[in-house]
Formats: C-alpha cells, sequence, structure tokens
C-alpha cells in the first residue's frame, strides 16, 4: 500500500503505481510484503528488493518453485520494473503507460513458453490500463 494512501492523503496514478510494484514484487517472488519468521525480525520484501536491486542480484528474488521455468532476462526486467515502482519519489515511479510498454518489451522476448507468473502480471497491467 502507498505511503499516501496509509496516511489518507489524495491518492494519485503515482500511488497506484507503487501498488503495482508491490503486486509485481509478490508475483514474482511469491512471498507477501512482510513475513516473520521465529527468532527473527520482519523480512519486508520491498526493503530486500532495493537492497538485492543496489547490489546487483536482483534474480535472488525470484520464487524458488520457478526459478527453473523462468527466463531470468524476462525476470530480471520485471523484477526490475518493479523497483521502479516502488521508487520513495513518485515522480520517479513510471506511468502505468510506461509500465504496459515495458511489459510488452518484455513479453517479445523471443522464449519457448513464458512463465505463468509474468503473464499473469501482464494480464493485470492491461487490465489496469482500461
Amino acid at each position: 500500500m502507498a505511503l499516501k494512501y496509509a496516511m489518507r492523503k489524495a491518492i494519485t496514478d503515482k500511488a497506484d503505481v507503487y501498488s503495482y510494484g508491490v503486486l509485481l514484487l509478490k508475483i514474482g517472488s511469491g512471498k507477501s510484503n512482510s513475513k516473520t519468521q521465529e527468532n527473527q525480525r520482519n523480512d519486508y520484501i520491498l526493503n530486500k528488493a532495493c537492497v538485492l536491486h543496489s547490489e546487483q542480484m536482483l534474480l535472488n528474488l525470484v520464487d524458488t518453485n520457478m526459478s527453473g521455468d523462468c527466463n531470468k532476462k524476462q525476470a530480471l526486467k520485471m523484477l526490475d520494473l518493479a523497483v521502479k515502482c516502488i521508487n520513495q519519489s513518485p515522480t520517479l515511479r513510471p506511468t502505468m503507460f510506461e509500465i504496459l510498454s515495458e511489459l510488452e518489451q518484455i513479453s517479445n522476448f523471443n522464449t519457448p513458453s513464458p512463465s505463468a507468473w509474468f503473464l499473469s502480471s501482464l494480464v493485470l497491467s492491461k487490465w489496469f490500463m482500461e
């Protein structure tokens, strides 16, 4: 959920982009936003994604149940897009049109069978644009 929404401020298109980025991260990682494990602090997917992005290890975020079935270039580009969407500065987030364009470019890679999580994110992006 975008911070502005949680603080009951005006909702903007950029807040929707933030939420969509969170959704992309959830789809790609197979994890919820916050997961508490015994004797450990909360592991927030947003923080983890930003750290892995800065370390150029974003592929480590891909759901281990799907890692063998997915195209790594597609996964990396989709997760990179998700990180752009959750940028703390709303002005630096892409527009939904830019997101759709990038997802369409990602889907045009020559691959024998795109992963289910990628297809679901593409379907959701078209739903948001209508």
